[in-house]
Parts: C-alpha cells; sequence; structure tokens
C-alpha cells in the first residue's frame, strides 16, 4: 500500500488556545487575610497548547487549531512563546483584531492545587475544521470544552479514517463519544457529573456505546482503562513529591496520543502516560515540558 501523503503532521490539536498566568501563592485569599504572591509567570495555555507541545517535545508533528486569538498584547505574547517549540505549526491559529485573547490567572498552592479565573473564552470566534486539514493529521486530539465545533472536528475527523482521542466524555449520550477511538476521563470530573457512580461500570457503558477504549485517571491511584475487547487494565501510579498538579491531565492525555502513535498496548500506554504525568506533578511548571528521555528513565528504574 502507498503511503498517504495527505498526512503532514502526527497530531493535529483542536480547541483552547490561551495564555495563562500561574501565580504562585502561599494560600488562596480570603475576606480575613489578603495573600502575598510568591513567584508568577506568563505560559502558553488551553488543552489543545498543552497537549500540542508536549507532543511536540517527545518528536512529534503537530498543528494547533481551535479559537481565534486576537492581535492584542497576549495574543503577541502567545505567539512568541509557542515559537520557541518549532515541533508545533501555527499554520491553522487564526488572529483578527477586536478579538480579545482568551486568558487565565491561576493561582496555585504549595500543595500543587490550583484556583483559576478564566477571561473571554466564551466569546471568542471558533475556526471550524475542515475536511482538508482533517486529513492532514495522522490523529485529531479534541475534548468538550466548547461547542458544536468540536463535536463536528471528532466525527468528520473519524469519517476521514483518522484516529481520535477525546477527553472529558463522560456523558454516554454525548455525540463525541461515539466519533472517538480512545476516551481518557478523569475519575473526579466524572464523580462530579455522576455522584457515587461505579467507575467499572460507568466505563462499561461508555465502551458499549462507542467500542473506543477508554482510559479514566485516579490521580494517586494511577489509572483504569477498559481496551477495544472490554478487558480492563489497572495501571498504578508512580510515586513522585507533588508540588503543582496542574496540566497533569493535559500531560497525560499527551502520554497516551504518543503511545497510541507507536501502536502500544493499552497497559504500556497507560504506563508512560502515568510517567509522563508524575513527572509533571513533580515540577512547578509544564515550561520547558517534561522530555523524553526523562519519562523513559523514570520507566526503568520502576
Amino acid at each position: 500500500m502507498l503511503p498517504d501523503r495527505t498526512i503532514r503532521f502526527d497530531a493535529l490539536c483542536y480547541g483552547t488556545i490561551s495564555l495563562d498566568n500561574i501565580i504562585r501563592v502561599p494560600y488562596l485569599p480570603n475576606p480575613q487575610r489578603d495573600v502575598q504572591v510568591i513567584r508568577e509567570q506568563y505560559q502558553p495555555g488551553g488543552q489543545a497548547v498543552s497537549v500540542g507541545v508536549m507532543l511536540a517535545a517527545w518528536g512529534g508533528e503537530v498543528a494547533l487549531i481551535g479559537n481565534v486569538i486576537g492581535e492584542d498584547e497576549y495574543g503577541q505574547q502567545l505567539i512568541t512563546e509557542l515559537h520557541r517549540y518549532p515541533g508545533v505549526d501555527l499554520r491553522y491559529v487564526s488572529r483578527e483584531s477586536g478579538v480579545r485573547t482568551p486568558f487565565r490567572r491561576v493561582l496555585v498552592t504549595p500543595d500543587g492545587e490550583r484556583s483559576v479565573l478564566g477571561y473571554w473564552f466564551d466569546d471568542t470566534p471558533k475556526v471550524p475544521l475542515t475536511i482538508e486539514v482533517a486529513q492532514r493529521a495522522r490523529l485529531l486530539s479534541v475534548d468538550v470544552y466548547g461547542r458544536e465545533e468540536r463535536n463536528r472536528a471528532a466525527c468528520m475527523a473519524r469519517d476521514a479514517n483518522r484516529a481520535v482521542v477525546s477527553a472529558d466524555v463522560v456523558w454516554p449520550d454525548h455525540p463525541m463519544l461515539r466519533c472517538s477511538h480512545v476516551v481518557v476521563n478523569s475519575l473526579d470530573f466524572t464523580r462530579e457529573v455522576y455522584p457515587g457512580v461505579d467507575v467499572r461500570e460507568h466505563m462499561r457503558r461508555l465502551h458499549d456505546v462507542s467500542g473506543a477504549m477508554i482510559i479514566t485517571t485516579l490521580g494517586a491511584d494511577g489509572s483504569l482503562g477498559i481496551d477495544a475487547n472490554g478487558e480492563f487494565i489497572e495501571s498504578p501510579a508512580f510515586s513522585v513529591p507533588v508540588v503543582d498538579t496542574s496540566l497533569a491531565g493535559e500531560v497525560f492525555k499527551a502520554g497516551v496520543i504518543h503511545a497510541y502513535l507507536q501502536g502500544w498496548p493499552l497497559d504500556r500506554l497507560m504506563h508512560f502516560a502515568n510517567a509522563a504525568a508524575a513527572l509533571r506533578c513533580s515540577r512547578d511548571s509544564l515550561f520547558p515540558p517534561v522530555s523524553l528521555s526523562e519519562v523513559n528513565h523514570l520507566l526503568d528504574t520502576m
């Protein structure tokens, strides 16, 4: 069989493209006391960006597409930062005057937890995925945090015979579920939507509806997966000092995508993703990204 010469990218990351202001504080402010900032930094944000930067750091060719960003100061700062990662292609990132670039202020406390303030996400125009663009990547990474444009993107990619890895699709009747080959959810979000749910029964239901591999992250307990044949696989977490849990889910998803593109079985895939997410939690920033050699070193030592 001849290679598909339309393919240019390993992954097309469709979703939120934003700028984050990470603010480290000793505790959260309250009506009784103010808080003094320890340190702050600005960095690219949004799930599409976080997943894409990680994949590029591991040698992948990645394109970003999602919301429009502005020609404002935040937009320029975001583009400048993204140019530091040559594996991230920005040709589909649209900039428009009069648009305010989506922006988040993220308060991070010493226990690694975060509180987030979001600006302008709902008002930002979205770039629809076209079949021509979908066909240029081996895989589409997408999540549910948008409107119909993300559901259409997932189903368009699947119809184009491209793999679809989605995130936070916990609803059995969600249209994105049937268009996904792999679904990555978290236990916390699943139980936020379905309090007290039996996670295995819920994953089984999602699998029965979609036929997809379903993976649920369990925090300090690792991850649980159900493969294409309906068999459950448990993968333990890696023990590391936790500095910051921000974006651990995005790094885990990037690990899933990297391993899926290698054709690895589900147990090896989850083991790799667990290691990548653990290393992320052991640092105070996503940038610079965890390297592939660091992930492999942790895998070799466990």
